[in-house]
């Protein structure tokens, strides 16, 4: 195996661990800033949050009418939370994913330029942002229909139907069960939002077949991952040692699958976030859509457990990968010692004359 060959393999095997891995404190998350009413939520426990407190996974921050937070990282990256909102940190199912849910209202995300491979993930209901360093806006409205408006930089969309990438100054929205699409209507995130909840509340029972199909694409999404993990696994688990080409080509999927399970992860539980809120609003007094969204968030339950187990398998697949890994480094480290063992300088000297 040449220098070249080992350099590939080594990146494949990083590419599958470094889409989680950041160092400790790098997602750390503060109240830098706050007017009006703002309330954090931890453990199903809600109260006032204090400048300077710290925010951790499954934290939601939720502000009243007039009310602002400003949360700031460490290294001056920050996500300011508009008036209306309700936002949560991190994942039930992904580990350390560093993320931040937009379940309704708007957010001002200023992120630092980050290191070449690295990621720091906006979520809606409809859409994973994925960024590196940029200025943008995102809105979400009660039905779920997401916007982002960029101010600067660059940033990619991506979601089950589709991805787009925007660059200054571009908008797109992102509806339920559709692609990122490039969005030239000109209005305010204010305006948008007013627009799409007043299409929710004209028509629930549309929202939510809107809905079902949603929650139907993430089952058949969940299905197929953890098929393409199996396959996988039993590549690396064969009765014969694998081939660099092998090991190569099996750690590019793996990076893959592991970036679209826990993408639609992501955007499971923000959808069912944005279920919830559905629920509250309309309660029970409105029996038929009350059961039809009802429905919908235990389907939604039956997929978050269905992607809850994939990403067990998903931990298992990698450390059998990375043992193989290491065998096939293991080979190449004998080879080369066995060529160093059987290279006699003297032999190849040049003659005397």
């Amino acid at each position: 195996m040449n220098r070249t060959s080992i350099v590939r393999t080594v990146s494949a095997l990083f590419a599958v661990a470094a889409i989680t891995a950041a160092p400790e404190g790098a997602f750390a998350l503060e109240f830098s800033f706050i007017v009006g009413g703002v309330t954090m939520v931890r453990d199903g426990k809600s109260s006032s949050a204090a400048l300077g407190g710290r925010l951790a996974d499954g934290d939601t921050v939720i502000t009243a009418a007039g009310g602002l937070a400003v949360l700031s990282y460490g290294d001056g990256s920050e996500i300011r939370v508009m008036e209306k909102s309700r936002i949560r940190i991190g994942s039930v199912t992904v580990k350390d994913s560093g993320s931040v849910s937009v379940i309704s209202g708007a957010v001002n995300a200023r992120f630092q330029k980050l290191a070449r491979g690295s990621e720091r993930k906006v979520v809606t209901p409809t859409t994973v942002c994925s960024v590196r360093g940029t200025d943008f806006l995102v809105g979400v409205s009660d039905g779920a229909d997401s916007r982002v408006e960029m101010k600067e930089g660059t940033i990619e969309l991506r979601n089950p139907y589709g991805r787009a990438d925007l660059g200054p100054s571009a908008r797109a929205r992102i509806g339920l069960s559709e692609p990122p699409a490039e969005d030239g209507e000109d209005i305010d995130l204010a305006a948008w939002k007013a627009a799409r909840d007043e299409e929710m509340e004209r028509d629930a029972e549309g929202r939510a077949r809107k809905f079902e199909g949603y929650m139907g694409t993430m089952g058949e999404r969940s299905a197929k991952s953890s098929a393409r993990l199996g396959n996988i696994d039993s590549r690396l688990g064969g009765s014969g040692p694998m081939g660099r080409k092998e090991m190569e080509k099996a750690g590019e999927e793996l990076s893959v699958v592991q970036r679209d399970m826990e993408d639609d992860a992501l955007l499971n539980e923000s959808a069912a976030a944005s279920i919830d809120g559905i629920l509250e609003r309309y309660g029970r007094e409105k029996a038929d859509i009350y059961d039809s969204f009802h429905r919908i968030k235990e389907e939604s339950n039956r997929v978050a457990e269905q992607q809850r187990r994939n990403c067990e398998a998903l931990r298992e697949v990698r450390e059998a990968y990375r043992k193989a890994y290491e065998e096939i480094m293991g080979r190449h480290r004998e080879s080369m010692e066995k060529i160093k063992g059987g290279f006699d300088k003297e032999s190849t000297k040049p003659p005397k004359k």
